[in-house]
């Protein structure tokens, strides 16, 4: 059983952007609560309804991926595979995407109760990002394949406010669960 010790609706997740090259170290905030305090409230957020398994769907060009999630435990952004993307995997780091440069993958998240909020995220070469920054811990652009589901890893992450509503709880946006950014 979970139990927050204070403003018990949610949590937000708050990371400031990072360079292209990657960084060597990130400090962020977690941040108790949704819309109980000066520093949680929602704003102009998009807010993602979650089906009972915690997952929405994610639409990519003409696929519709019914199993998406919102991940901070991943290190960047796993989705498809290349017959899928079109992005090839590295010859070096086989878990990571190797795009000749940068692609920017445009999405539309569609949440359990329909509501649809796009989601544009940026591809880099993995074998580019490792070798140009040997320092760095943190990417925002770095993705990979994973058939069959989106799962927005922690580069989702970066230079947004995630928020997480916890199921049944009441926020000002409803009852969870849901994710907003």
């Amino acid at each position: 059983m979970w139990k927050l010790p204070e403003d018990n609706d949610g949590v937000v997740i708050e990371l400031p952007s990072i360079p292209a090259s990657g960084s060597d170290g990130v400090s962020g905030s977690l941040i108790l609560g949704i819309g109980t305090q000066s520093n949680n409230g929602l704003g102009a957020a998009n807010i993602v309804t979650l089906s009972a398994n915690g997952t929405f769907t994610t639409l990519f060009e003409s696929q519709s991926v019914t199993v998406s999630f919102i991940d901070s435990g991943s290190n960047g952004i796993f989705f498809l595979n290349t017959a899928q993307t079109g992005l090839p995997i590295c010859s070096g780091n086989k878990g990571f995407y190797c795009p000749p440069s940068p692609q920017t993958i445009a999405t539309t998240l569609r949440g359990a109760r329909a509501e649809t909020v796009s989601a544009t995220f940026t591809a880099a070469n993995a074998n580019a990002l490792f070798d140009g920054n040997l320092n760095a811990v943190a990417f925002d652009d770095l993705a990979g394949p994973s058939p069959g589901i989106f799962d927005f890893g922690l580069a989702f992450f970066y230079g947004r406010r995630v928020f997480a509503a916890i199921e049944g709880q009441t926020t000002p946006a409803g009852a969870g669960p849901y994710v907003v950014y």
